[in-house]
């Protein structure tokens, strides 16, 4: 009793002389639980899953911090006290999320080096199908420490655990860019312990039941010229290792491109080469609506060192009301929504948006209103100025994805 508060203590021992749990409240809850199980009393600890289910995961405000606190319970549960049911209930939650699965595995690895593996095998058991989601997080991890000699050891966990079978059968393309950019950073560092999954993803690629298996193992690449202004993918899936899947519908520059609400389908868009402004791509973009906590994710797709890169722009409504706008320059910034803040966005409904983007900077304007200038030198952390410099070069293709509750148009000029 000692490892518990009197409070706690007192709830445990009026649930069982009333055989009821009307003093359990969610301060306290996973302790109650605690000495449930400690002690082993069966009955209350069904109600304790129970009340789980329909107080805790009952969100009052749905907010990151709310869906953390429930989320933490059923891992302990399940690390601890070997109650799985809780990871389950946890997981089917998600459908309920305001942030939705994504945002919240991006918020729950943003402090990755210091997470434990009960919370690493947490964020595995979220995710279920969706790998992307964690091998994602982990290729940016990766893309901001470079310059280490060895992977850390919750990455080199993580890669031992991704299921990367299902990887490459659901997500064919981003598997296909994970694999070249795992081999590419091994080859070019001294990291240890890397052999065995290497090997793994080499396996994987050689299953002919993985559809773009042949590709990677073959090891093609998109050949190139000297000058970048020549370079030209080709319009099939042979895109190399970006993140266009092989069903994307791929829309022409000068075409107005609706992107669905709520899309989960990466939309692309091919830029035209235009010879007044080589280094240039012009995004413009029209919105529909400002839902809180929603955002936009912009990628650039370009040739770096004969590989398909992906660059990514977030943009996230953080208040509707107040008209208060974030961004992520993925490779430039802290992979934390709030941090940065668009000045001066307008409040109305419809926004008009422009999105300039050059060899050294992006620059966007919002219903006449300039917003942001961001410098890839001069705005981005220190310790990403490498990871940055993937940002110079102009794209071939731009994707569009939107957690909008109305569609968004784009051009690509």
């Amino acid at each position: 009793m000692e490892d518990f508060s009197s409070e706690v203590v007192n709830c445990f021992v009026d649930c069982m002389y009333t055989g009821e749990i009307e003093m359990v409240q969610k301060h306290i809850f996973e302790d109650v639980n605690k000495m449930a199980h400690a002690f082993k009393v069966s009955w209350l600890s069904k109600k304790c899953l129970k009340f789980y289910q329909t107080d805790i995961l009952n969100f009052d405000t749905n907010t990151y911090d709310e869906i953390l606190f429930a989320c933490e319970i059923a891992s302990r549960a399940h690390t601890n006290l070997k109650q799985t049911k809780y990871v389950k209930y946890f997981v089917k939650s998600a459908v309920s999320w305001k942030i939705g699965k994504s945002i919240f595995i991006q918020r729950y690895l943003a402090d990755f080096p210091q997470l434990s593996k009960r919370q690493l095998n947490m964020t595995l058991a979220i995710a279920q199908n969706e790998v992307n989601l964690v091998a994602n997080c982990l290729i940016f991890h990766l893309s901001a420490t470079l310059k280490s000699k060895e992977f850390d050891e919750n990455s080199l966990y993580l890669l031992k655990h991704i299921d990367l079978e299902k990887f490459a059968r659901k997500f064919p393309s981003n598997f296909q860019e994970f694999s070249h950019f795992i081999t590419e950073i091994s080859e070019i560092s001294s990291f240890k312990g890397i052999h065995p999954i290497l090997e793994k993803l080499v396996e994987v690629n050689n299953n002919p039941n993985n559809k773009m298996a042949s590709k990677f193992s073959d090891s093609k690449r998109i050949e190139s010229s000297d000058s970048s202004e020549s370079e030209e993918f080709s319009d099939s899936d042979e895109f190399g290792g970006g993140a266009v899947q092989p069903d994307s519908a791929i829309s022409t520059a000068s075409d107005w491109t609706k992107i669905p609400s709520e899309s989960l389908k990466e939309t692309m868009v091919k830029v035209q080469n235009q010879r007044q402004c080589p280094n240039e791509t012009v995004v413009e973009m029209v919105t529909t609506s400002n839902d809180a906590g929603k955002l936009i994710e912009i990628s650039y797709h370009c040739l770096v060192s004969r590989k398909s890169v992906r660059s990514r722009l977030f943009l996230r409504c953080s208040d509707h009301k107040l008209s208060r706008w974030s961004y992520v320059v993925e490779g430039c910034t802290e992979f934390s929504f709030g941090k940065r803040i668009l000045k001066d966005i307008p409040n109305s409904k419809v926004k008009m948006w422009k999105i300039r983007k050059t060899s050294s900077n992006i620059v966007i304007v919002c219903n006449d209103e300039n917003v942001l200038n961001f410098n890839f030198e001069t705005d981005s952390i220190e310790e990403y100025k490498e990871s940055s410099r993937k940002w110079i070069k102009k794209p071939k293709f731009i994707g569009f994805e939107s957690q909008f509750s109305s569609p968004t148009f784009v051009k690509v000029i």
